[in-house]
Parts: C-alpha cells; sequence; structure tokens
C-alpha cells in the first residue's frame, strides 16, 4: 500500500489582516513578512499528515536546486515521506505569499518559478504505477493531464479540490469527476465543481464519496448516485480560534486520504465508519490549530473560527 501525493511544492510566507480594503487602498498587516522563515508548505502538509496515519507516502512533485528547494525536501524527509518522486529542475523553486483576513478568507499570491518541465519524470511514472492510493492537489494542467493517463485504474484516486482557473478546464474538471473515487473541497468551492449547475453528488461517477468542509459548521458527505446525494451525513466540529490556519485544510485532506488508503472502497463501508474516519480527519485539523495557540494568539491578531 502506497499512497502518492501530486501537486505544488511550496515554502509559504504567511501573514494576516483584521480588514482587507481592496485595491488601491491600504490593508495593515499583522504579522511582518520580510524577515521570517518561510513555511514547508505546498503539498508537505497533506504527506505530513497522511504519514502520521501510517500511511507509507510518496511525494510527486517539483523543486527547484536552490536552498528553499532543499528546505522543502529536508521537511518532507523529516516528516516520514519519500522524495523519489520530487523533480528537481529550473533555478528557482516555488513560493507563497498568503494573507489571512480577519473577515474571513485568505488572498493567495503564488510564484510557480520555473521548475515545471513539459512531462513527468521516469520516477514519478514509476511511483505512480506502484501506488494503491494517489491524491491529486493542484499542479500545472499538463502534468495533471500526465497523472491521470498514469495511474493504474485499480488505484484510489482522492481530488482534493483548489480554485485555479489556470490548473482546469471544463474538460479537466470533468474528466476528474468522472474519475474520482473521493472528491473534497470547501464550501466556497462548491460553484467552482458544479458544471453547468450540476451538483458534484450528481455529476460524479456513482459510488464517489464527496466531502464538503464547511469551516466551524462542520463537514458535510455524501455518495454520488446519478439521482444526487444518496447516504448523506456530517459531523459538527469543535470551533477553535487561531490567527494562523495555514496548512489547517492539508491536513483535513492528508489524514482522510491516508486513512482512506488502509482501508477498503469506502462505499463498500457502513455510514458509522464513513463517519469515523472524517471525524479522524477533521480532529487532525483541530489539532494542529491547538499546538498553535497553546502561548494564545498574536496579540491585535484576528481570530478564525475553523475545522
Amino acid at each position: 500500500m502506497t499512497l502518492a501525493v501530486v501537486g505544488y511544492a511550496s515554502l509559504d510566507y504567511s501573514t494576516s489582516t483584521a480588514d482587507f480594503r481592496g485595491v488601491d487602498a491600504t490593508s495593515i498587516l499583522h504579522r511582518g513578512i520580510a524577515s521570517v522563515e518561510p513555511g514547508v508548505g505546498g503539498i508537505a502538509h497533506i504527506v505530513r499528515a497522511a504519514t502520521a496515519t501510517g500511511a507509507d507516502t510518496e511525494a510527486i512533485s517539483w523543486v527547484g536546486p536552490d536552498s528553499l528547494g532543499s528546505r522543502w525536501r529536508e521537511g518532507l524527509i523529516a516528516s516520514g515521506g519519500g522524495t523519489a518522486g520530487v523533480s528537481v529542475t529550473g533555478s528557482r523553486s516555488p513560493s507563497a505569499t498568503l494573507i489571512e483576513i480577519g473577515t474571513g478568507g485568505t488572498i493567495c499570491l503564488f510564484d510557480p518559478a520555473d521548475c515545471h518541465p513539459d512531462s513527468l519524470t521516469p520516477g514519478q511514472l514509476d511511483a505512480l504505477a506502484a501506488s494503491t492510493c494517489v491524491i491529486l492537489t493542484v499542479s500545472p494542467r499538463r502534468l495533471t493531464e500526465q497523472v491521470l493517463d498514469a495511474v493504474p485504474e485499480t488505484a484510489t484516486l482522492i481530488w482534493a479540490v483548489k480554485h485555479d482557473d489556470d490548473a482546469y478546464t471544463a474538460e479537466l474538471i470533468a474528466r476528474l469527476l468522472d474519475r474520482a473515487d473521493v472528491i473534497s473541497f470547501s464550501e466556497g468551492e462548491r460553484s467552482y465543481v458544479s458544471q453547468d449547475g450540476v451538483a458534484p453528488e450528481r455529476r460524479a461517477t456513482p459510488g464517489t464519496l464527496v466531502v464538503e468542509t464547511r469551516g466551524s459548521r462542520g463537514v458535510a458527505w455524501a455518495f454520488a448516485s446519478a439521482d444526487g446525494a444518496v447516504r448523506a451525513g456530517s459531523i459538527p466540529v469543535e470551533p477553535v480560534a487561531a490567527d494562523d490556519t495555514t496548512g489547517a485544510g492539508d491536513t483535513f485532506i492528508g489524514t482522510l486520504a491516508g486513512l482512506a488508503a488502509q482501508s477498503g472502497p469506502l462505499v463498500s463501508q457502513s455510514d458509522e465508519d464513513v463517519a469515523a474516519l472524517i471525524t479522524s480527519s477533521s480532529r487532525a485539523a483541530g489539532d494542529l490549530l491547538r499546538s498553535r495557540s497553546t502561548s494564545g494568539p498574536t496579540v491585535g491578531a484576528p481570530l478564525k473560527e475553523t475545522l
């Protein structure tokens, strides 16, 4: 059993503002970003969470031969993830500036750098061929299409939706809805995966588990069918006050993927077992946030309630 995690690497600079005042206006940051060490982000959060469940996890991603790329790979290794599927090319590694807004939402300014080739490497193809479960997040469109070609038909495919119009076309979203065994998205991304107004619970292949995170209002799930959602359920979450929610959503889906990789087909499991799996994933995300809040939030920082 091997879980492959596919998507962008990133070194993250995070900060927050109580009130984003729009373009051509000044918004005040609560944490400086120029002098801080970037966090190991992108799919590293997912790899770390999946590995914590006991899953044998391999990263498939791309970095440059610079200090940021070395830092990112060292972070993966420290969390127990494999790096055989990490391509090192170009001259710079990806990075992101994340600005959390106290009134809701996050601004992500992502620099993909120049380390993404036109094709998957032989090492990445080998890692995909050996996988029994693959979680696909956002990556360059041409590489996402090649990943879909390479994933074994018998492997479980989990699509962690990211609203990124550069990464997906309508045709690619349709292909993912047809192939995925699990689709996970936030409440705000529902319209993105509802093609022509058709909900993913009706559009996806029957038997696909559709998971929607709703922040402090919990997590809803259902299995897809031709008639729409069936076996629908939900779990509550314990709200956590945190001024830095970076990686919480990825920890949720990483835990879900790690547990799913070690179980049988989810559609064959009872509703109670599916609820237990999702509850464990939500708890892992909450534990991450609580670990950051033990010393209390930064003075003046906005408080958010999330998973």
